[in-house]
């Protein structure tokens, strides 16, 4: 990881309350534009921003969404796509690009599903699973799950389970291998998981207020350990 810092990046971290001094100029001109840019994107106490030679966003990503299990390598895999995204793609990156203000896809896209949480379309009562299959992965990978949610009013949690898991019928009980909790409305959450072999798995949304609805857009991806 150091290795691939060194040689990809110029690497820098400042303080938030140091920010309003450096956007004002009191280092030079670039370094406004960059503080600038950490402002307009921060959302976490530890933000991960790679930027462009011109100071544009190739990727965002809140230190807490890393998985806890592994954050080591799932922080490798953000540095080693954010340089591929900007190698391969540079001419995408800046404004109305898909790279600018969202956190890059990390690997190969498996599905991308738009669903509600909080009512009770579903097989499971106050719950909405979405299914995902990575047996074409048969050497395991990284799975993430970008998950953007809606303006409605409710806050979503999300888990992720292996498919023939039981979901918990009682509160306290804790089956899930990562997930994403109260996710606020209009906010991004991630989950990452390190699976060894290609297998089914199921997200499941839920809302912290049965009477109220929100949907949610889950954007599923894979880095291939092969």
């Amino acid at each position: 990881m150091i290795e691939t810092l060194n040689e990809k990046f110029v690497n820098t971290w400042v303080l938030l309350r140091e920010l309003p001094e450096l956007i004002s100029g009191a280092k030079g001109e670039m370094s406004s534009l960059v503080a600038k840019k950490m402002r307009q994107h921060y959302t976490d106490s530890v933000d991960i921003l790679a930027l462009t030679p011109d100071a544009e966003v190739i990727m965002h990503q809140p230190e807490s969404a890393l998985p806890y299990r592994n954050p080591s390598q799932a922080y490798l895999t953000v540095l080693k796509h954010s340089v591929a995204a900007f190698e391969g793609r540079r001419t995408r990156v800046g404004k109305r690009s898909k790279l600018d203000g969202n956190p890059i896809s990390l690997g190969t896209e498996l599905m991308e599903v738009l669903h509600v949480y909080g009512t009770s379309s579903t097989d499971t009562p106050d719950d909405t699973v979405v299914k995902i299959d990575t047996t074409p992965f048969e050497s395991g990978g990284i799975l993430h799950i970008e998950i953007q949610v809606g303006a409605g009013e409710a806050v979503g949690t999300f888990e992720l389970f292996h498919d023939d898991t039981e979901l918990p019928s009682t509160e306290g009980t804790h089956a899930a291998l990562e997930g994403a909790w109260n996710v606020s409305p209009g906010s991004i959450g991630h989950i990452f998981h390190n699976f060894r072999r290609g297998r089914h798995f199921k997200l499941v949304a839920t809302g912290a207020d049965a009477q109220t609805a929100n949907a949610f857009l889950a954007r599923v991806s894979v880095v291939s350990h092969s």
